[in-house]
């Protein structure tokens, strides 16, 4: 994958926060020392300052902070964690201390003593004998010891650190101005007085400042994470509307409303007050990469994440078990944890990580290749469960909340065709441009992926005529992930064939909801017979 190429600089450590990290590797010795022979401990820290601004009729700006600390160790087979905001040293050090006698009591009751190997680490030699993305290698200096502080960042352009309320709401500010002035210029050109007035537009603009430590006995690791985003609605009189979602990993400079998304929250919404309404039924569609991604976040995201492996409630592992193919040549998907850089954008998407939760590096794997299945995504606890490599894909929505398998940036990989001669084959379909989320079911193997809306395309041309779903909302495509993957009809190339295809800022929820940045994207790709309705 070609690296991140914006002549920005990288986001060094906080300086508010060496203390905390100074004191990490005690805190480690508390937890395993004289028990590294049968016991794996390591310490994550993590603060997550988010400020952010709406403009609608009203303003409104918000600003927190939230940072805490998860202790775990590994014993006989069990995983322990504990987890606290207590931050000062005095109070780490005895929670450290607690927690490490409750797990000695736990050890010295095992039923069979030493019946589990406990998880060895990897020294960074071996670590470095892997291949890694350029964006990760470049920041690791030669190879370092054991106790050496490792640091990454993407590049931004515009210092998240200097960013303020104000800058955020003047950000929103214009952008819903933009929207608003566009409707008027919309509705003053030829024929178009009839179309409604634009009735509300809503903007958001946040930005949200990761920055996680890891350690245990082989590495110490750090990374800021900064996510920007700018989310503008508009909602016409008629009451139907369009959104643009804009952002990813980098500075305020990738929030920027450009034309596409100025179009999508201004004319959309007054377009669709007079666009039909969808007859049910099979169609040829063309999906873009917002919709393509989350196709491949239901069909084999989280069909492929291990914890769902280990509970038995995914039809994934019997299908890769007993060799069946599940898809046409055309069906490849990758989960990648260090995207950086995209198709014709020199930034990365909110789902990227240098290391995930339980500091294992970030390196592409692929799910899906020409529709035989790989080895499942996991975290820690599924890989030795499961007897199947690790992933960098152990995540939690916040120290507070527990650790998973959870997805990164899930696409489908490019294809040779360009959308001009997709469309050119299409003799009547749509092509579906925005997504309006998605549902799974891993164990049955069917999918939904909502669209906002449909273009029709007849004899390979676009139409310009929009269409809705049958009562007047979005439009669900659904059906069986097989039957699906086994009529794609091509992908579209990317600019480079190193690329990776464009990834859109997006978001998973699992489980009871914990939610995680996620980004998902692909190619456009032409699915030669859809359920739609």
């Amino acid at each position: 994958m070609i690296a991140n190429s914006l002549p920005g600089h990288r986001l060094p450590f906080p300086a508010r926060l060496n203390p905390l990290r100074a004191l990490l590797p005690e805190l480690l010795t508390i937890l395993e020392g004289g028990r590294e022979c049968e016991w794996y401990a390591f310490v994550w820290l993590e603060e997550t300052l988010v400020r952010g601004a709406v403009c609608a009729r009203l303003e409104s700006c918000s600003q927190e902070t939230d940072r805490g600390v998860v202790f775990r160790i590994q014993a006989g087979g069990t995983h322990y964690e504990h987890a606290t905001n207590r931050l000062t040293p005095a109070g780490l050090r005895a929670e450290a201390r607690a927690f490490r006698a409750r797990v000695e009591a736990a050890w010295a009751a095992r039923p069979a003593p030493g019946a589990a190997a406990p998880y060895r680490p990897r020294p960074w030699p071996e670590e470095l004998a892997h291949p890694l993305p350029c964006e990760l290698r470049s920041q690791i200096p030669g190879t370092p010891a054991a106790g050496d502080w490792v640091h990454f960042s993407p590049r931004c352009l515009r210092d998240p650190r200097r960013t303020t309320l104000a800058t955020l709401r003047r950000l929103a500010s214009q952008a819903r101005g933009r929207v608003l002035a566009e409707a008027v210029r919309f509705r003053a050109g030829p024929g178009h007085a009839d179309y409604p007035e634009l009735g509300e537009v809503r903007v958001a603009a946040r930005q949200t400042l990761h920055t996680q430590l890891f350690a245990d006995r082989e590495r110490r690791l750090s990374q800021c994470l900064p996510v920007s985003l700018l989310y503008a609605m508009g909602v016409s009189a008629a009451g139907t509307s369009g959104r643009a979602i804009l952002g990813g990993l980098g500075g305020l400079e990738i929030a920027a409303l450009g034309e596409e998304g100025l179009r999508e929250a201004a004319v959309v919404p007054l377009l669709l007050a007079r666009a039909e309404r969808l007859t049910p039924g099979h169609y040829t569609v063309i999906t873009g990469p917002d919709v393509t991604g989350v196709i491949a976040h239901e069909a084999f995201g989280h069909t492929q994440e291990g914890d769902t492996w280990m509970k038995g409630r995914s039809i994934a592992e019997g299908l890769r078990r007993d060799g069946v193919r599940v898809g046409n040549d055309h069906a490849s998907i990758v989960n990648h944890p260090g995207v950086f850089s995209m198709d014709h954008k020199p930034f990365g998407t909110n789902g990227s990580l240098f290391f995930d939760h339980e500091g294992e590096l970030a390196r592409p794997q692929t799910l899906l290749a020409r529709g035989w299945l790989g080895a499942p995504m996991t975290d820690l606890a599924a890989a030795q469960a499961l007897g199947v490599p690790r992933s960098a894909n152990g995540k939690r929505e916040s120290w507070r909340r527990p650790l998973m398998t959870r997805q990164t940036n899930t696409y489908f990989t490019p294809g040779d065709a360009t959308l001009e001669q997709l469309i050119a084959r299409v003799p009547r379909g749509f092509i579906a441009r925005h997504a309006h989320g998605g549902m799974e079911d891993p164990k049955g193997g069917s999918l939904t992926a909502g669209t906002e809306y449909l273009e029709e395309i007849v004899d390979g041309r676009l139409t310009g005529r929009l269409f809705l779903g049958p009562a007047g909302g979005h439009i669900e495509l659904s059906d069986p992930v097989f039957d699906l993957l086994a009529r794609i009809g091509g992908k579209t190339a990317t600019a480079h064939p190193d690329q990776v295809p464009d990834n859109k800022y997006g978001g998973c929820g699992k489980y009871h909801k914990e939610s995680v940045d996620a980004g998902c994207g692909g190619p456009w790709i032409l699915w030669e017979s859809v359920t739609c309705g």
